[in-house]
């Protein structure tokens, strides 16, 4: 059965979760760290959005995003996970899965300031 698709309204901020390949301690270090970075980085390239705040810990992310154009969450976020499984694997010498499933990802109302704020604080 297919997946449903998400729930992606326009100009909504989205706050994201990754989770590492069973819950392994895989961007501990600092220079997977490092990589991590350069790739939401090179994202903005390939679809225009705001990111407002990264939280990296060790074997998860969470991000707050505001894409451009809320349709393009899925492929921004279908990107980042490719080219930084393929990039960490490469740098661990692994192959194979990095991320675990898809990402999370919960909507955040544009004036919905508390929640942004609360949001931010946790991440």
């Amino acid at each position: 059965m297919p997946r449903s698709p998400r729930h992606l309204p326009q100009g909504y901020s989205f706050h994201i979760t990754l989770r590492c390949n069973s819950r392994e301690f895989l961007i501990a270090k600092g220079l997977r760290r490092d990589v991590l970075l350069s790739v939401f980085a090179r994202a903005q390239a390939k679809v225009p959005h705001k990111l407002y705040g990264v939280c990296l810990m060790a074997n998860h992310l969470h991000l707050l995003i505001r894409p451009d154009d809320a349709s393009q969450l899925p492929r921004l976020m279908h990107w980042i996970g490719w080219y930084s499984a393929m990039a960490l694997n490469r740098l661990s010498g692994r192959c194979g899965h990095f991320w675990e499933a898809r990402y999370y990802a919960t909507a955040i109302a544009p004036k919905d300031h508390k929640r942004v704020l609360n949001t931010l604080r946790y991440i």
